[in-house]
């Protein structure tokens, strides 16, 4: 069995593009559609999600989480979420840093108490109050990227029993996206010809089973929590 490799999942916008294809997913499933049903003005911003890609979409929506990420802007925000500083270019980043950390901490502050929340009693000032926030404050996007990819595999399939022939499916899914990196992925999945070898019954792969079958529970949680609005 392969070696886990890392997945770089270090940006925000990948954190929301895993939002919107698990609300993809909500809208072809009739099991999240009462849900969607309730959290309609929620989503309004997104527009229709169903028939387009994630890129075009981004292109035309990107607006609407510019309070979840750190860029550079040319205009003054007039998000109530942000603040505008200027940075000199020719200080030492290590200055900088430590004022913005407390002008940042300063404003964090204000709006906790302008919210009518102690500040003492918050461990982190994050204060996740855009409308499209994240629920936690750390996301293991690696996490639900292989999961998800899994469970796209899964709903392709109709939902069959996770056994040795659903495992054998995810590895050759997996191995025929020749520019990914899911081939090696942190699921240790045995390669096609172990299973001929080592792993000839479902027995012999209790194990991946199980992980395998955790992997799709944990989506199915996501995909109840992105359905009433909230990620992940």
């Amino acid at each position: 069995m392969t070696q886990p490799i890392s997945i770089s999942m270090t940006y925000k916008k990948q954190h929301i593009r895993l939002w919107f294809e698990c609300l993809q997913i909500c809208h072809s499933q009739n099991e999240y559609l009462d849900n969607l049903k309730k959290s309609k003005d929620f989503y309004d911003e997104w527009g229709d999600v169903t028939n387009i890609r994630f890129d075009n979409w981004w292109k035309e929506k990107r607006y609407i989480f510019d309070d979840v990420y750190v860029r550079e802007v040319n205009r003054v925000s007039q998000s109530p979420n942000t603040i505008t500083l200027s940075i000199p270019l020719n200080e030492k980043i290590s200055v900088i840093t430590t004022e913005v950390k407390k002008i940042v901490e300063k404003k964090q502050t204000e709006k906790l108490i302008e919210m009518g929340k102690d500040p003492q009693q918050s461990k982190s000032k994050d204060l996740g109050i855009g409308k499209y926030s994240f629920s936690q404050k750390e996301i293991k996007g690696l996490f639900h990227y292989i999961n998800l990819e899994v469970y796209k595999i899964y709903l392709r399939l109709n939902k069959p029993p996770i056994n040795r022939n659903f495992i054998i499916e995810i590895r050759k899914s997996f191995d025929n996206r020749q520019r990914s990196q899911l081939k090696r992925s942190m699921m240790n999945l045995p390669q096609l010809d172990e299973f001929e070898t080592k792993y000839k019954t479902n027995v012999d792969l209790d194990d991946v089973i199980r992980s395998v079958r955790r992997s799709i529970k944990s989506v199915e949680k996501t995909l109840m929590n992105v359905s009433k609005g909230k990620f992940p």
